[in-house]
């Protein structure tokens, strides 16, 4: 008896994975879209080497924009066999060795045909040197080219190649933390970024919840040079990034501001601290910060006899009022029901203002005593009186009589 052959669908995911295993794959291409989304065209799908590991990267094209989502080899198999005859009736694998040509007529009946390679003479990347997929993509991008980052031709200009780098470590750090949060559910999310700047990851964050992962975002730049706002504005009205702007103000002037996601990079000493209670107050579901400058801590440290024998330089003083200061900010944070990690943000040949604070909300049970008492015996270790974050949390906070009393003993 001859055996009957699998569907022509099963054939086809068969085949995909084939080429993949025999690094024979080199795209994968998905037409004819019958969804409800409006305005999507194709889908193309290409083999990426990230740092995370090998994905399959699904470049949705639209009638005026393109977004990328990146998936694991298995989600994006899945993700594909739900999508043929679903939501597109044509796809076609290209390999070095042969192409499948899945379509679907009127009826919805599967039809597979192989043809010979479209590309014969093209050679599947190897999975050491997949070219790299950043998160932030340099070709026909608007932002970057204003900003100095690209050319005219979208290439990254020599003298640059740090700040893209940034950019991009920046927006995998988001990428992360948006991940092991709740916001994948909500609808929409407002981010504020306090302290903006010339706006290099304003707009690259906007970039990518709106582009790159489609979640509808309203981000707003806070800056307090008038000509920064005006430049970001003018920039992002030539991108097209509308739900995009950029508003005069200080740190403190944003503490009203609704806020999912907060940043605040480079704040100067104090300022910091600003963001901190801002984005507390404003219930932040994620914090990121890049701490700047210590002098409120240190020169409280430079004021103590205790303090000074033990480091006796002042280099010494000057890096253990750092390590102090963002150690009290993340207590502080921890008190306030956030989970907290401080880690290098990228290599110091960069910048030497390295150092990243990042906190995400949670709603497990926090021991307010032990982290109080962590804070006080800190304080009390480095003949710190008082800090501004603390002072700016004055009266409403919870057991301030257990600090105080701590501090007396």
């Amino acid at each position: 008896m001859t055996p009957i052959a699998p569907p022509a669908p099963q054939q086809f995911i068969t085949a995909l994975k084939s080429s993949l295993n025999q690094e024979e794959f080199l795209r994968l291409t998905l037409s004819g879209y019958r969804g409800e989304e409006v305005g999507l065209n194709s889908l193309v799908i290409q083999l990426v080497q990230l740092k995370a590991g090998l994905k399959l990267a699904f470049t949705y094209r639209y009638q005026t924009k393109e977004i990328v989502k990146n998936l694991s080899i298995d989600d994006a198999i899945t993700q594909i066999t739900n999508n043929i005859g679903n939501q597109f009736t044509n796809a076609r694998i290209f390999t070095t060795q042969q192409d499948y040509q899945l379509t679907y007529n009127k009826r919805l009946e599967p039809r597979l045909v192989k043809a010979k390679p479209t590309f014969p003479k093209a050679t599947a990347p190897k999975a050491h040197d997949r070219q790299k997929q950043y998160f932030i993509q340099p070709a026909n991008n608007i932002y970057l080219k204003a900003l100095g980052i690209t050319n005219a031709q979208g290439e990254i200009v020599r003298t640059r190649e740090a700040k893209f780098k940034q950019i991009n470590k920046f927006i995998e750090i988001i990428d992360s933390l948006y991940r092991n949060s709740d916001l994948p559910q909500r609808d929409r999310l407002s981010i504020v970024d306090m302290g903006s700047g010339k706006g290099y990851l304003t707009f690259a964050v906007y970039d990518f919840l709106n582009h790159t992962i489609g979640k509808p975002s309203q981000v707003t730049g806070i800056e307090l040079r008038e000509e920064l706002v005006t430049f970001c504005n003018t920039t992002a009205q030539q991108a097209e990034f509308s739900q995009l702007s950029f508003a005069p103000g200080t740190i403190q002037s944003a503490a009203q501001q609704p806020m999912d996601i907060a940043i605040a990079l480079h704040a100067c000493d104090t300022a910091t601290d600003d963001a901190i209670h801002a984005s507390i107050q404003a219930r932040a579901t994620i914090i990121v910060l890049a701490p700047c400058c210590h002098n409120q801590i240190r020169r409280q440290m430079n004021d103590s006899a205790v303090v000074k024998a033990t480091w006796e330089f002042g280099i010494l003083i000057e890096r253990q009022a750092q390590l102090v200061t963002d150690r009290l900010r993340s207590l502080w944070l921890e008190l306030h029901g956030y989970q907290t990690k401080v880690f290098e943000f990228i290599d110091a040949e960069h910048t030497d203002k390295n150092l990243m604070i990042t906190a995400t909300k949670h709603d497990r049970t926090v021991n307010q005593t032990a982290i109080l008492a962590q804070i006080a015996q800190l304080k009390m270790q480095n003949g710190i009186r008082s800090y501004y974050l603390e002072d700016l949390f004055s009266g409403p906070m919870p057991l301030q009589s257990t600090l105080a009393q701590m501090l007396d003993r």
